[in-house]
């Protein structure tokens, strides 16, 4: 091999090396390019995905804040009602105390010496026959104030001024 030979050969090899290297480079820069724009992609995906995560976390909460809010709500309706069943009870005690007044009042009921009231006829419907035939058996006195009882029981009303003191 002569001189000539051998530099041929020398510079091809340096040529070759330097395309490889020049290739290496190209594709490093292609692949931080392409990293480069995925990373970007991801940090968008990402920046979405925490508006998603934002937006879930407040609705969780607003979905909180309303379970809380109903169950205060049903906490004030139990003590409403609560406070109507109280009263509801008391006007019903009161209904048996006048009644049994005006049992021991009237002379036509029988003489019971338990005050028990669940052995007493009911008698709704004795202003009904009253009404009907005109009379009654019983004397004028005791129907007035029978009559009042009966009509008091039908309308609801006893003609107190104070809510809680009305027969409901």
């Amino acid at each position: 091999m002569d001189t000539g030979q051998l530099v041929l050969i020398i510079v091809l090899a340096v040529v070759v090396i330097a395309a490889v290297i020049v290739a290496v480079v190209i594709g490093r820069r292609k692949k931080a390019e392409v990293n480069r724009h995925r990373a970007g992609e991801l940090r968008e995906k990402a920046a979405e995905e925490a508006i998603d995560a934002h937006r879930a976390k407040a609705e969780s909460a607003q979905a909180e804040a309303n379970a809380l809010q109903a169950e205060v709500e049903a906490n004030r309706l139990r003590q409403e009602a609560e406070r109507h069943a109280e009263k509801a009870n008391e006007a019903h005690g009161r209904v048996e105390e006048h009644l049994r007044h005006a049992d021991k009042l009237d002379p036509n009921v029988a003489d019971r010496s338990n005050g028990d009231r669940s052995s007493v006829p009911d008698r709704a419907g004795d202003a009904d026959r009253v009404g009907t035939t005109g009379r009654s058996n019983a004397s004028d006195g005791s129907n007035a104030a029978e009559g009042e009882r009966m009509t008091r029981d039908r309308t609801g009303r006893d003609g107190s001024s104070r809510e809680g003191d009305r027969n409901l």
